[in-house]
């Protein structure tokens, strides 16, 4: 039986007044905002999360990273989905499920369940994602088309900064559940501005779906994640931790097997011979390693230490939009000026400083001092960000310029999703050390040990034994902060050495792509 490919839908050429282009830009920025503060909301809500429900410390990244690794793992194969059946088919696809996904979290009080809630959020936000950006590049005029990709951009940022102060002020006000609600109805807006603002487009000549290595890739990483964040808890020797890493070895040489072999791979994994396209994308996936890992970390550290409220934790971040704004702005004319290789590295080395500078903090720590270190480290983001997007995008010619695009999310994405449960579980291992070591009766040590909020429950029912068993929660979350930090501070120091090591010159690859990847095309 013979399947005919749909044609191609191509709006470019298509006659908008500006207010019609304004609406499909403000509709496609809103989208990456709320897909992004689906991640920052839930940062903030994690210390009364555990409290409410008790939850370990393995189960509070799972809630993070369920909703992550499902985006970041189902961000291309979904990509390619909008490519072949239509991209605003798959965002109001993704909007049905993210709404019923929402209602789910917010409605249970099992923690199983609002992980799996969260995965499932993660996997319809995935068909929203990549759909935002094509289509800017396929209807709005070349004009506007710069300002439209800079709004794009902005709205990551924005996402975050809403997302950690929106969801404090509904914790405060209501509860944890209320975050899944407001979601919930701003995706029903917003899926039905989707519907009714933004055009259909397509390219089903150059969709390519990869069953194999979706499925593999997923595996792997999926996998990958599971070891990484089970292992403080179950033990690194453990059936399941051992089991897992196996299991992401297999997943993931299947998958770039598969990729070096098929004719049309859902990623062409010899672009990363092209030294701008690999600076770029490692640079890109540290800074977001960092930063995920960061947030997830000192939310924990800024409500049981600080003992700040929900709403105060997403405003301590504020600095951040400060300095990465300042940073983001110079880093062009610096690049210009010196080259992206060593701007890029400085930019790592200072995000590496402002993580370091974190690890000073103690019990004692006031204020000033986490926000000089927060700003130090939006300065180091600020100036990696541009010299690592720029060496993605002149590494590959126009008409690869999609991909460049998918792996500048993904790498984003997937450091994000990492970076949560790598730094997490140094955090985790930290906490539990300093609660070992602590002076506290063995029958209480295995139930402290288990998250820092219900340390602190036992701690309020403790009488007499109460300031001794606080404290050692407060200084075993410290230890564990500082450990988690001290773990970005080298992933970012290492990064810087290879950015400065392999960038290219500006303006020298995209001549030789072709030539370098003529087997895969």
């Amino acid at each position: 039986m013979s399947h005919t490919s749909p044609a191609p839908i191509d709006t470019q050429e298509v006659e908008r007044s500006p207010g019609q282009s304004a609406l499909i830009i403000i509709t496609l920025c809103l989208s990456v905002v709320v897909i992004i503060a689906g991640v920052a909301s839930l940062n903030v809500a994690i210390p009364t999360i555990g409290r409410e429900l008790q939850a370990t410390q393995s189960q509070l990244q799972w809630i993070i990273d369920a909703y992550a690794i499902a985006l970041a793992a189902l961000l291309l194969p979904a990509g390619a989905l909008g490519d072949r059946f239509g991209r605003k088919r798959m965002m109001v696809i993704g909007y049905v499920g993210l709404v019923a996904s929402a209602i789910w979290a917010a409605t249970t009080n099992d923690i199983n369940s609002l992980i799996v809630a969260r995965a499932l959020g993660g996997a319809f936000s995935a068909l929203i994602f990549p759909g935002t950006l094509s289509t800017i590049t396929n209807v709005i005029p070349s004009e506007r088309r710069g300002f439209a990709v800079a709004m794009w951009t902005a709205s990551a940022s924005l996402g975050g900064t809403l997302g950690s102060l929106g969801a404090g002020a509904l914790i405060e006000s209501y509860w944890f559940g209320s975050i899944f609600v407001a979601l919930a109805v701003i995706g029903v807006v917003i899926g039905l501005m989707t519907a009714a603002f933004v055009p259909e487009t397509s390219d089903p000549t150059h969709a390519n779906l990869d069953p194999i290595g979706s499925v593999s890739s997923i595996v792997g990483l999926g996998a990958l994640t599971l070891g990484i964040i089970e292992g403080p808890v179950k033990g690194w020797t453990s059936t399941l931790v051992i089991s897992s890493f196996i299991v992401a070895v297999i997943g993931l040489g299947v998958f770039i097997t598969w990729e070096l072999r098929t004719k049309r791979p859902l990623l062409d994994v010899r672009l990363f011979r092209l030294r701008g396209f690999s600076t770029g994308s490692v640079s890109i996936f540290l800074q977001f390693f960092a930063a995920f890992g960061f947030f997830f970390i000192a939310a924990q550290y800024l409500a049981f230490v600080f003992g700040y409220s929900p709403f105060v934790i997403g405003a301590a971040f504020l600095p951040l939009g400060l300095s990465i704004p300042l940073a983001s702005g110079m880093a062009p004319k610096l690049a210009e000026r010196f080259g992206r290789g060593p701007i890029g590295g400085v930019g790592l080395g200072v995000l590496a400083t402002g993580s370091a500078l974190f690890t000073l903090l103690g019990t004692g720590s006031e204020y000033w001092a986490f926000a000089v270190a927060v700003l130090v480290f939006g300065l180091g983001m600020g100036l990696a960000a541009p010299p690592a997007t720029e060496a993605i995008v002149e590494a590959l010619p126009a008409r690869k310029q999609g991909v460049a695009s998918a792996i500048n999310d993904v790498s984003r994405e997937l450091g994000g999703a990492l970076g949560i449960a790598l730094i997490g579980s140094m955090f985790t291992s930290g906490y539990q050390r300093g609660i070992d070591d602590a002076d506290l009766a063995p029958e209480l040590t295995d139930v402290v040990r288990e998250a820092p909020a219900i340390g602190l429950g036992v701690a309020a029912e403790a009488g007499e034994a109460a300031p001794t068993i606080a404290g050692s929660v407060e200084q075993a979350v410290t230890d564990g902060f500082s450990l988690g930090m001290w773990f970005a501070a080298a992933s970012c120091v290492v990064g810087a050495i290879f950015v400065v090591a392999r960038s290219p010159k500006a303006g020298t690859e995209t001549s030789v792509l072709d030539a370098e990847t003529a087997e895969a095309n």
